[in-house]
């Protein structure tokens, strides 16, 4: 993706000039925020004289002398064919701020513009499922796979387990969350401690939350030690 990016950036323009003509953003509208799971449809307009090249979006609103955004802030580039003047990205975004714009030429000169970066924002969304629970009762472990859904860029995960509201062992960490929307876990093993009885029963407690935001979840449940 990243290549594809930069190849897209110059053969649309990292040199262009700016022009007086240029694209004008319609939608998403400065300042929108879009819920999940929809995702944005952007839409603009040129001028008779003027040919859309391309649609950029970045996570950063900083641009090139030439109008263009800054290629490490580039999250997506989408080359316009036929006159096209509406894209709606194929793949989600994280949850978080953006800015886009739309590169474009003059017809008669070739000289090349870009609009001026507009912002929008994608939503969080987050599911906490609960943990799958598998044991080894001749090895005396239990794995414990809780499941998340979303788009946010990471988890916060914790898991305990308790003996009579007594902390006896804890698993915490955060963990990148790779693919937008689908089911995403992440996997720990306790193992038995000889002065823990087998079948035991013990409380599991789960928990989740996306860093810098409020969302998360939690559970307690039962649990038998293996």
């Amino acid at each position: 993706m990243g290549y594809r990016i930069a190849a897209l950036v110059g053969a649309l323009g990292l040199t262009a000039a700016t022009a007086l003509a240029t694209a004008t953003p319609l939608s998403p509208l400065p300042g929108a925020f879009i819920d999940p799971p929809a995702g944005p449809v952007f839409s603009w307009t040129v001028p008779a004289n003027e040919q859309a090249d391309a649609v950029y979006i970045a996570d950063r609103p900083d641009t090139t002398t030439a109008g263009m955004f800054v290629e490490g802030n580039l999250i997506r580039a989408h080359s316009v064919m036929n006159g096209d003047t509406t894209w709606a990205p194929g793949a989600p975004l994280y949850a978080g701020r953006y800015w886009w714009l739309v590169s474009s030429h003059d017809r008669s000169t070739t000289e090349g513009s870009s609009s001026t970066p507009r912002e929008f924002t994608i939503g969080l969304s987050f599911e906490f499922d609960r943990a799958t629970v598998r044991r080894s009762l001749s090895q005396h472990w239990l794995r414990l796979t809780p499941h998340w859904k979303g788009n946010m860029h990471t988890v916060r995960f914790r898991i305990s387990l308790l003996l009579r509201g007594r902390v006896i062992w804890a698993s915490r960490g955060l963990r990148t969350n790779r693919v937008i929307g689908a089911l995403n876990g992440v996997t720990v093993t306790w193992h038995r401690p000889r002065w823990v009885k087998q079948g035991t029963l013990l409380t599991l407690r789960e928990g989740m939350s996306v860093p810098g935001s409020s969302a998360g979840g939690g559970v307690l449940s039962g649990v038998r030690a293996p």
